[in-house]
């Protein structure tokens, strides 16, 4: 478990994160939403590099699970 769930049900203050960390916390509970009317939906996440063409074998592996993250999710 995260620290700042953790901390978020022991009573230590609020915190922010995607949905999906919470999501259970929520469902049972456990947890309640701050502010919905001032957090904009998650459209999801953006890559931004500045050369395609001499991308280093690590940031092209994290592209490709992006992409295929994305076509599941």
């Amino acid at each position: 478990m995260l620290l700042m769930v953790r901390t978020a049900l022991a009573g230590g203050g609020i915190t922010i994160g995607i949905e999906e960390t919470f999501a259970p916390y929520l469902a049972r509970g456990e947890l309640v939403t701050l502010l919905d009317r001032f957090l904009p939906p998650f459209p999801g996440f953006f890559l931004y590099f500045p050369d395609r063409r001499n991308q280093p074998p690590k940031l092209r592996a994290l592209i490709e699970h992006v992409r295929r993250f994305r076509k599941v999710g």
